[in-house]
């Protein structure tokens, strides 16, 4: 026998599993949200047996972390994100080619785990706290060092909160159009997405230069 085949076809077949079943929750979680998603109805979808949750991921609890790990490393990684504001690139381009990674995966439309991520913000989990310092927090300073980049203010200055607020929101709005049938904004989703991205981009440029131009006044 060979040993070695054998460890790797069940390495394989775990992960298979481990995939559909955070698949399955995936699209349960976006749904029914966090309270309302059971473990039963989760292994039901991805048709595997109630062992399985606690097996690959510990708890449902863990498996809702699995989720929105997911959900990061899809729309785009802290790998990515630290690679791309390293490149030797105009900061205002670096902004462009993030905002193209963004609409890209929003209006492809196979969104579940932006979903899952909307519920989870307006309506907290008691995992939130966990995200926010191993998912969210990350990026977050990362992005406000580009923005200082942009605009001249300190990455630290409260004034990046409000136009980081701003930067994502286009994305929000397209994930809320496009669940939202009859929307007169929803022929978006299906517009061309780097026609759109460069839209968004030259709309949230213009907010940043202007808010680069007040400092600059005030200096």
């Amino acid at each position: 026998m060979n040993i070695t085949a054998t460890t790797r076809q069940a390495r394989s077949d775990g992960d298979q599993t481990r995939a559909a079943i955070i698949e399955a929750a995936g699209i349960l979680f976006g749904e029914q949200g966090y309270d309302r998603t059971t473990g039963k109805a989760i292994c039901e979808r991805a048709q595997v047996n109630m062992a399985a949750i606690n097996y690959h991921f510990g708890s449902r609890d863990g498996l809702y972390l699995a989720v929105l790990k997911e959900f990061h490393q899809r729309m785009f990684s802290i790998d990515m994100l630290r690679e791309l504001l390293d490149r030797d690139l105009p900061p205002a381009e670096k902004l462009r080619i993030l905002i193209r990674q963004i609409t890209g995966y929003v209006t492809d439309r196979q969104h579940w785990p932006m979903r899952v991520w909307l519920r989870e913000v307006i309506n907290p989990s008691p995992l939130w706290p966990q995200i926010v310092e191993e998912n969210l927090q990350p990026k977050v300073d990362l992005a406000f060092g580009l923005m200082s980049e942009l605009t001249g203010l300190p990455a630290d200055s409260p004034d990046l909160k409000p136009l980081l607020l701003g930067t994502i929101a286009p994305f929000i709005a397209l994930v809320v159009v496009s669940g939202s049938p009859g929307h007169p904004l929803q022929e978006l989703q299906h517009s061309n997405s780097e026609q759109l991205a460069e839209q968004i981009w030259r709309f949230i440029m213009g907010g940043l230069m202007a808010a680069g131009s007040v400092v600059a006044e005030q200096k």
